[in-house]
């Protein structure tokens, strides 16, 4: 098969499947510059902050599983399509609870969506990609998640200049999500199905059970969780920047100024993956941003009651979706076509553990003033998730999905 020719991928799919990572974006942001209002209208723990901002993301880990094993057994089509719904009703719910507990379980139902759709998309579009364009087509389709995230707090500064309540924005901030998703499964309807799993994963053929999967490529799920696992420590910046920037003073206004700035790096960290995955390829931008990203944790420990933190913060959001571009895209790369989705669903569930439990932990430590310990402590463990890397990876880019799959198994 010649996979460098013929295939359908290309960025009109890109952003489609992107529209997906977007909804994700806009989740993750859209949570944080709500909480301080939530925290004055529903009281809510400095416990309960944590679990709020973070349990999309044990949402996520069901999500990935379930739909990881959807995908393979069903195709990535049906699965696409079915996945949205979770996010665009749990979203319109959000904008009409009336305590902590209920959003906590909407919460839940979007992370369920959103890790759905991330190990199906990106798995359909690799399939699909060029062998040459592969990694830079999954790189513009993961610009959508911080363009989520821009509009999400975008939105915020709208209602805040406008003088709208806040009772009433934080309402229509979480709600607004059901927009977007409803408009992502208009569109989805003409998606095409992975021509790689219809040749190879259809029902009828040979299933691989995962004790299969584990004997023959452990070291490409250890190479991927490591990726996930070193990206997932970075919901304390995208999900409680805007408290790291609250609790320094300054209003609401500041920090909404605040995290627009940071969002417009992760942006160009998105976009500076996407040009950079196919030519100095994966391992090697997975190696060096997650170095960086240590290293920024320990540089925002120091800075913390600076003025110098902002521009640490800036870097750190931009070296985050480095690092989360190539995870994305690795992850897509390394296993075979018949059970694709659900190791990645493995690997993309222990993310979403990583971002809850160190996104969770936030909130007490920033209240307990112990901030700048934690920090250093996450620092060093990237700097570990970056070693295994080193120690497991293979290099992918320009290279086609059989040729990784054989040297995936070596």
């Amino acid at each position: 098969m010649d996979v460098g020719t013929g295939r359908r991928g290309g960025i009109p799919l890109a952003i489609l499947i992107g529209l997906g990572t977007f909804l994700d974006g806009y989740d993750l942001l859209n949570i944080s510059i709500v909480l301080p209002f939530l925290v004055h209208f529903m009281h809510l723990s400095p416990e309960m902050q944590g679990l709020l901002g973070t349990f999309t993301y044990i949402g996520g880990v069901f999500g990935a599983l379930v739909f990881g094993v959807f995908s393979d057994l069903r195709g990535r089509r049906a699965a696409l399509l079915s996945d949205i719904a979770f996010f665009l009703v749990s979203s319109l719910l959000s904008a009409f609870v009336t305590s902590p507990e209920q959003l906590l379980v909407l919460r839940f139902l979007i992370g369920f969506g959103i890790g759905a759709d991330i190990v199906s998309g990106p798995a359909l579009l690799s399939e699909e990609s060029p062998t040459l364009r592969r990694g830079f087509l999954l790189g513009i389709s993961l610009i959508m998640m911080p363009l989520g995230g821009l509009v999400s707090a975008l939105l915020a500064y709208v209602f805040f200049a406008m003088g709208l309540s806040p009772n009433i924005s934080w309402r229509i901030i979480l709600g607004a999500g059901a927009v977007p998703a409803a408009i992502v499964i208009l569109l989805r309807s003409r998606l095409p199905e992975s021509t790689m799993w219809l040749l190879r994963g259809a029902s009828g053929h040979r299933r691989m059970p995962f004790s299969e999967v584990w004997r023959g490529y452990w070291r490409m799920l250890i190479y991927s969780s490591a990726a996930w696992v070193g990206a997932g420590t970075t919901s304390i910046f995208t999900i409680f920047t805007p408290m790291l920037v609250s609790l320094r003073g300054g209003g609401y206004g500041i920090m909404l100024s605040t995290v627009l700035l940071l969002w417009i790096f992760a942006t160009l960290g998105a976009v500076l993956g996407s040009l950079m995955l196919d030519r100095a390829g994966r391992r090697i931008v997975l190696m060096a941003s997650l170095a960086g990203l240590g290293f920024a944790f320990w540089y925002v420990a120091i800075t913390y009651r600076t003025p110098g933190l902002i521009y640490l913060l800036s870097i750190s959001m931009l070296l985050t979706f480095l690092v989360v571009s190539g995870a994305y895209t690795v992850q897509t790369e390394v296993f075979p076509v018949e059970v694709k989705s659900f190791a990645d669903g493995i690997a993309f569930s222990l993310n979403r553990i990583a971002n809850f439990m160190f996104g969770a932990l936030t909130p007490i430590f920033l209240y307990t003033g112990s901030i700048a310990r934690y920090l250093d402590l996450v620092g060093v463990f990237v700097l570990l998730m970056a070693m295994t890397v080193l120690l497991t990876g293979i290099e992918t880019a320009r290279r086609d999905l059989e040729e990784i799959e054989r040297m995936a198994r070596k």
